[in-house]
C-alpha cells in the first residue's frame, strides 16, 4: 500500500520522536552512570559592577562588589519584595544575591571524562585545582592545560609579594585590601602611605593571597590570565588572520582603541606589531587598556604634556613616581631617550611598537609568558623581580580584558593555559577580603592615675611596670584609642594583691583585628621593722671596690667596659675586689640577682660595709644592651632604630647603652655598629 504524503510525515515524526526518546534514554542513562551533575554558571554582565549582597533586595547590606565578567557558582533564585528576580551566586569563595538583570546565565553538565582525569592526574594539578578545571573541560574539551609547578612553597610565594611596595590595591579600595605592615600605614594618623601617583598604596597579604590563588581564577573568562602569550601570525590562514582581528575588535569595543591611531585604526597597527613582535595582539590590546584606562586620556598618550610634548607611552614603560617627576613624567622622560626599542617615542606607532618589543623581550622571552606571570613571577632564579606592574589585580583584569576577545567560536580552538602550582598550598581556595571596617587598633593613651608606667607610654610598646607601696589596694587605669570606632576593655578600678599583678588592657578594631596592652603592678609587702636594741657606737672602716677587668669609675657611679655578653651574677661579681665590705647586683628596682642570671644595662652593684650599711651604688652600662638582658641582639638594634626615629626613645642608662661610639648622640653611627656586632662583623668597644 501507498502511504499518502501526510501520512509519510506522520509516519517520520513518528520514528524521529522514537529516536529522539531513545537517545534521550541513553544519555540520561550515561549521565547517571557517569555520575554527571548540572552547575549553574553566572556571569556578572553590568559594566561598572554589581553590588553582592546579603540577601534579595536592594535594601539589604553589600558584601562586595563584582567586577564586569567575573563568574561564580549559582545555587538558587529568589524574587525580592519589588517583584525583581535575584540569585544566590558564589564568586572566589564569597557568597551572596545579585539581581538576575545583571547576571547571565549559563548552564553545564559536568562529569568524569577518564582520558582527562588521567591527563589531569598526570600533570600533578591538585583536587582543588580539578573541581574547576573539570567544569572548564565540559565546555571547552580542546582547551590545554598545564601545570607550571613551582620550586617554592605557597607561604614563601606570598612572603616574597607581600614586600613592601611589590603589590599596591588604589587608596578607594576596601580596607581590607590594604597593608599595615611597617612602612605601609600611619598608626597615628589612621593613613597609608602612597606608593605610585594616583593613590596606590600597599596591597595587603589577604588580598594578594586571592589574587595569586590560580583557584580564584578559573572562570571561563578570569582563566584567560593564564594563557600563553606568543603570537606567530605565519600560522593563520586569511581567515584566521581575519577571525583574530575580528576577535580584538570585540575585545576593545567602548574603549579608545576603537579610534584612530595618528592615520590609521588602532586594530590595524596592533595587529601589525603584534605580528612583528611575536605578542598576541590581544595581550597588547589588554595592556593598553589597563595601563591607559578605557576612555585612552591618560596624560602618557596624550602628547601634550608641558616639558613633554609630542612623546608616548603606550605601556607606561619605566613609570614611576620619584621625588620631583609624577609617573607619568618620568615614564614620558624614558620616552624621550634614545638608542634601545626605537626610542626616542615621538610618534604613536613607535610607543606601541616599542613597548610591544620590551614586552616580548623582557617577558615572554624570560618564560614569564602569561599575564599571571608578568606580574606574579614566581619562576627561575630571581622570583619577584621583572614584574610588569604593582596592581595587585592587574593580571586578573588584564585576563579579563583578553577574555573579550573570544567569541563562542575562537574558543572552541586549542588554547593553551599555563597554571602555577606551589607546594603546601592551603586546602581550599583563598578567599577574597571584603571588609571596609577601620584597622587601627593602636591605643593613642595609657596611664595609672597617679603614676609614671615604665617605659613611657608608646603605642607600639606593648609591655609596661609599676610598683606601689604596700598601703597601695587599686589603682585606676585609663585608656583611650586612636581610632573612634576602636573599643577598649580593662580600663577603670583594679583591686591589687601584695605582689605581682597583671593587668590587661585590650582593643578591638572595627575589622576585629584586636591588640592586648600589659600592665605588671607589683604591691609591696608590708614592713614591720624590729626595735633596733642600743648599741655602742662602733666606728666602721669604708668599704672600697676595685677591678682589674673593667671599669669602675667612682665619679659618676658608673661601671663599663664588660665584654662577656651574657655574663652570669657569679661570674661578674667575680671580677671585683671590695675592702672593708661586700656588694649585691640588684636590678633598677632593687631586687637582687644571683646565681646564674644574667647582668645588663640598668643593673647596680650595691657596696654594703662590714656592718651591712649601705654605702655606695654604682650603675652598670653595656654598650649596646638598650633593652638591659645583657647581650646585644637584634631586639637592641629595633630599639636604637626606634629612638632614632622618635618612636620609643630611650632614657637614663638604656640611651648612654645606645650610644656606643660615646659621642653624646644616638643616631646612624651607633645602629652601624650595633648591627656590626650582632653580624659579628666588628665588636662594640665596651
Amino acid at each position: 500500500m501507498i502511504l499518502g504524503r501526510r501520512n509519510v510525515k506522520k509516519t517520520c515524526l513518528s520514528i524521529l520522536l522514537a529516536v529522539v526518546c531513545f537517545m534521550t534514554s541513553l544519555l540520561f542513562i550515561g549521565i547517571n552512570a557517569k555520575a554527571y551533575s548540572v552547575v549553574k554558571t553566572g556571569t556578572i554582565t553590568a559594566n561598572s559592577g554589581l553590588n553582592i549582597r546579603k540577601d534579595a533586595g536592594t535594601g539589604y547590606d553589600i558584601i562586595f562588589a563584582a567586577y564586569f565578567g567575573e563568574q561564580g557558582t549559582v545555587t538558587d533564585e529568589k524574587t525580592a519584595a519589588d517583584g525583581s528576580l535575584w540569585y544566590k551566586i558564589t564568586i572566589n569563595g564569597v557568597t551572596g544575591w545579585g539581581h538576575s538583570n545583571y547576571i547571565a546565565i549559563s548552564t553545564i553538565i559536568v562529569g568524569t571524562d577518564g582520558d582527562f582525569e588521567s591527563y589531569l592526574t598526570a600533570q600533578g594539578f591538585p583536587e582543588s585545582y580539578k573541581v574547576h578545571l573539570r567544569t572548564l573541560h565540559s565546555k571547552y574539551p580542546n582547551w590545554i592545560f598545564q601545570a607550571q609547578h613551582t620550586t617554592m612553597t605557597w607561604e614563601q610565594a606570598i612572603a616574597g609579594e607581600y614586600a613592601l611596595g611589590k603589590c599596591l590595591s588604589h587608596s578607594t579600595a576596601p580596607t581590607s585590601w590594604k597593608s599595615t605592615q611597617n612602612g605601609a600605614y600611619d598608626w597615628t594618623t589612621g593613613t597609608w602611605k602612597v606608593f605610585d601617583t594616583g593613590g596606590w598604596v600597599a596591597a595587603s597579604k589577604e588580598v594578594i593571597e586571592h589574587f595569586m590563588d590560580p583557584r580564584n581564577s578559573m572562570g571561563e573568562s578570569s582563566i584567560f590570565q593564564f594563557l600563553r602569550q606568543s603570537y606567530n601570525a605565519s600560522e593563520y590562514d586569511a581567515a584566521g588572520l581575519e577571525q583574530v582581528k575580528n576577535g580584538l575588535k570585540t575585545m576593545v569595543t567602548g574603549t579608545y582603541l576603537t579610534g584612530m591611531c595618528d592615520d590609521r585604526p588602532y586594530v590595524d597597527v596592533i595587529m601589525e606589531v603584534a605580528a612583528d613582535k611575536g605578542v598576541s595582539p590581544y595581550v597588547l590590546a589588554s595592556m593598553m587598556i589597563q595601563e591607559i584606562g578605557v576612555d585612552g586620556i591618560s596624560g602618557s598618550i596624550s602628547g601634550t604634556v608641558p616639558g613633554y610634548e609630542g612623546y608616548y607611552n603606550y605601556f607606561n614603560v619605566n613609570a614611576y613616581a620619584t621625588d620631583t617627576l609624577t609617573a607619568v613624567q618620568k615614564g614620558l622622560q624614558y620616552a624621550m631617550g634614545s638608542g634601545s626599542l626605537g626610542r626616542p617615542w615621538n610618534t604613536r606607532y613607535k610607543s606601541i611598537a616599542g613597548g610591544a618589543q620590551n614586552y616580548a623581550v623582557g617577558f615572554i622571552a624570560k618564560g614569564q609568558d602569561t599575564m599571571y606571570l608578568k606580574k606574579f613571577n614566581v619562576q627561575g632564579s630571581y622570583p619577584y623581580t621583572n614584574q610588569y606592574m604593582t596592581n595587585v589585580q592587574g593580571a586578573y583584569s588584564e585576563g579579563l580584558h583578553m577574555a573579550k576577545a573570544y567569541d563562542e567560536t575562537a574558543r572552541q580552538g586549542s588554547l593553551v593555559f599555563k597554571i602555577p602550582v606551589f607546594r603546601n598550598m592551603p586546602e581550599n581556595a583563598c578567599p577574597k577580603p571584603t571588609s571596609n571596617e577601620n584597622p587601627n587598633y593602636m591605643l593613642n593613651s595609657l596611664s595609672v592615675s597617679g603614676y609614671s608606667l615604665t617605659p613611657t607610654f608608646s603605642m607600639h610598646e606593648t609591655s609596661y611596670s609599676l610598683i606601689v607601696g604596700n598601703e597601695v589596694s587599686s589603682v585606676n587605669v585609663d585608656a583611650s584609642a586612636v581610632a573612634g570606632t576602636t573599643s577598649v576593655a580593662g580600663k577603670g578600678t583594679h583591686n591589687l594583691n601584695v605582689g605581682t599583678n597583671t593587668i590587661h588592657v585590650t582593643t578591638t578594631a572595627g575589622n576585629g583585628a584586636q591588640r592586648t596592652y600589659t600592665i605588671t603592678i607589683v604591691r609591696q609587702a608590708p614592713v614591720t621593722p624590729a626595735p633596733e636594741p642600743e648599741q655602742p657606737e662602733v666606728t666602721v672602716p669604708t668599704p672600697d671596690i676595685n677591678s682589674s677587668s673593667v671599669s669602675v669609675n667612682k665619679g659618676d657611679n658608673t661601671i663599663t667596659g664588660i665584654t662577656e655578653h651574657p655574663i652570669s651574677v657569679d661570674s661578674f661579681k667575680a671580677k671585683f675586689s671590695v675592702e672593708n665590705g661586700n656588694i649585691k647586683v640588684v636590678t633598677a628596682n632593687g631586687t637582687e640577682k644571683s646565681g646564674t642570671n644574667s647582668v645588663g644595662t640598668g643593673d647596680q652593684i650595691r657596696v654594703y660595709d662590714n656592718s651591712g650599711v649601705h654605702k655606695y651604688t654604682y650603675n652598670v652600662t653595656i654598650y649596646g644592651d638598650t633593652n638591659g638582658d645583657g647581650q646585644v641582639t637584634a631586639m637592641d638594634l629595633l630599639r636604637v632604630q626606634k629612638d632614632i626615629l622618635s618612636i620609643n626613645k630611650l632614657s637614663g642608662f638604656y640611651s648612654k647603652a645606645a650610644d656606643t661610639n660615646k659621642d653624646g648622640n644616638v643616631n646612624g653611627l651607633d645602629l652601624l655598629q650595633v648591627k656590626k656586632h650582632i653580624l659579628q662583623m666588628k665588636a662594640i668597644s665596651q
